[in-house]
């Protein structure tokens, strides 16, 4: 008894001991403690659209009131590879979430078995061998069937399942959270190639009018040096520059090609009936939707916190913490209980009998002695591999920073512009109408006029590479601030729609 006694004294030891260092290793490799010592910035260090406001990304794209877009939009998320392996993830992080619940629970397997044998030499059964018959030359037969239930569980003793089945759920919830961010950056693409087509467009038309422009100042320069009045140098260097209209027309004519292929890759649309609704389908360069399209809260810790991608790495950091507890436990005693219970017959000549059946245990501890350094290897790697997920969450919330920050930069930045922009094109319509008024009179020739034109169509090709900037800017900026995503446990964060 004694023996017996020191022997369960020193197991409960252990068990204290292990306790004890669990509960360390918990606090040294607690997600919370590495996303608490993150610092995030109090405010934004960039000006901050429409008064820094709570922001709502919910109706983002309808706000630009393009049916076309909404429709591509739509049809590129349908033919979305990356959406298709989001979702596969999905439903693999739901299988491995199911399988770490399972493990903190009893398993339970049926059985049921039937047969029929003929015992040889012959035997005797109770008193059946005192009966005629009941004993002879090996002829007796006996039938036995059985069926039942076995059940086996291990104990979480040190809570490592438990740890497992909370990053399991970690992991699913991330799955789900980089589904929407597929859904914000596949959007986003497709917003970015729309613009990119559409201010093509427009850009195209300006360049025919300055191809046109530069035709006719070569034309009349022609006639002028054939009269005498400008040098040759100067018809050269007209038909030079009519020359250098014509190619950048036609290079701009084949880049507007290859974003409508663009377009037909993320959709899957036909391409003629993609160039059919884009031809009906009116764009307004200067929308002044594009003014105000949703406001940004001015503290950037709600930002991040309805990013995605955050999140995603906020579980990684769970998973990885649980790997650690999970490899220590490997290296502790396990505690594990069986048991079942059934029904049985069995009959024979001249007896038949039936009963149910159970068993409690064995109730086994084991003990890992030696394996030759592979459980403290594997505790090496998995600390290594959290320290890795911990780095990799801070960079991930410094880069969402950056992202945020060049957004409002280049935001404010084609913002400020766009009114000097504007400023400028107005003084250069001016001068072009002022010039129109001095050649009918005759006090400017048709050269100054077409020189005066280009000036004005260079200004509206500023002015359109800017709008495009801007719009470009917003879509940025609204994939930056998470895309209108709501975390699973609603603290923050819109839900897009």
């Amino acid at each position: 008894m004694p023996q017996k006694s020191n022997l369960f004294l020193m197991s409960v030891l252990c068990l204290g001991l292990s306790g004890c260092a669990m509960n360390e290793l918990s606090k040294k490799y607690h997600p919370d403690t590495s996303v608490k010592t993150i610092k995030i910035p109090t405010q934004w260090q960039a000006s901050l659209p429409h008064d820094g406001k709570i922001a709502d990304l919910q109706q983002f794209w309808q706000q630009y009131q393009d049916a076309l877009l909404l429709e591509l939009i739509e049809a590129s998320q349908k033919e979305s590879a990356t959406l298709a392996v989001a979702k596969a993830r999905i439903a693999e992080a739901r299988s491995k979430r199911v399988q770490a619940n399972a493990a903190l629970l009893p398993a339970l397997d049926g059985l049921g078995s039937a047969s029929r044998s003929k015992q040889q030499p012959a035997i005797s059964v109770g008193d059946v061998g005192s009966q005629p018959g009941g004993q002879g030359g090996g002829n007796n037969t006996y039938n036995s069937a059985q069926i039942g239930a076995q059940a086996s569980w291990e104990l979480d003793i040190f809570g490592a399942n438990h740890a497992t089945l909370a990053a399991k759920k970690a992991q699913e919830n991330a799955a789900n959270a980089s589904w929407h961010e597929a859904r914000v950056s596949v959007a986003a693409e497709l917003a970015n190639a729309y613009f990119n087509q559409r201010f093509c467009a427009l850009q195209l038309g300006v360049l025919e009018k300055d191809a046109k422009s530069r035709a006719a100042s070569s034309k009349l320069t022609d006639i002028a040096v054939n009269a005498g009045f400008f040098a040759p140098a100067d018809g050269y260097l007209a038909r030079a520059s009519e020359a250098d209209a014509a190619q950048q027309l036609k290079a701009q004519q084949a880049q507007c090609d290859l974003e409508v292929k663009v377009l037909v890759a993320l959709t899957g649309w036909d391409e003629v009936v993609l160039r059919e609704k884009l031809a009906r389908q009116a764009f307004s360069a200067n929308n002044p939707a594009t003014d105000n399209l949703f406001s940004l809260n001015a503290i950037p810790a709600q930002i991040l916190a309805q990013r995605p991608d955050i999140y995603a790495a906020e579980a990684d950091l769970i998973t990885a913490a649980a790997e650690v507890k999970s490899t220590y436990v490997q290296g502790l005693p396990k505690v594990s209980l069986n048991g079942s219970i059934g029904w049985m017959w069995l009959a024979g000549l001249g007896f038949s009998t039936n009963g149910k059946t159970w068993s409690i245990g064995p109730v086994s501890i084991t003990f890992p002695i030696y394996h030759g350094g592979v459980q403290a290897a594997a505790l090496t790697s998995a600390e290594a591999n959290y320290e890795a997920s911990a780095a990799n969450y801070r960079s991930k919330v410094r880069q969402a920073v950056k992202e945020v920050e060049d957004a409002l930069v280049n935001l404010h930045s084609a913002n400020l512009r766009q009114a000097d922009i504007a400023e400028a094109t107005k003084g250069y319509q001016a001068s072009f109408t002022a010039t129109e008024t001095k050649v009918k009179a005759g006090f400017a020739n048709l050269i100054e006029l077409e020189q005066q034109r280009r000036s004005l169509l260079l200004s509206e090709t500023t002015a359109l590479n800017n709008l495009k900037q801007r719009n470009l800017v917003w879509v940025s900026l609204y994939r930056a601030a998470g895309g209108g995503w709501q975390r699973v446990d609603g603290t923050s964060g819109e839900s897009e729609k």
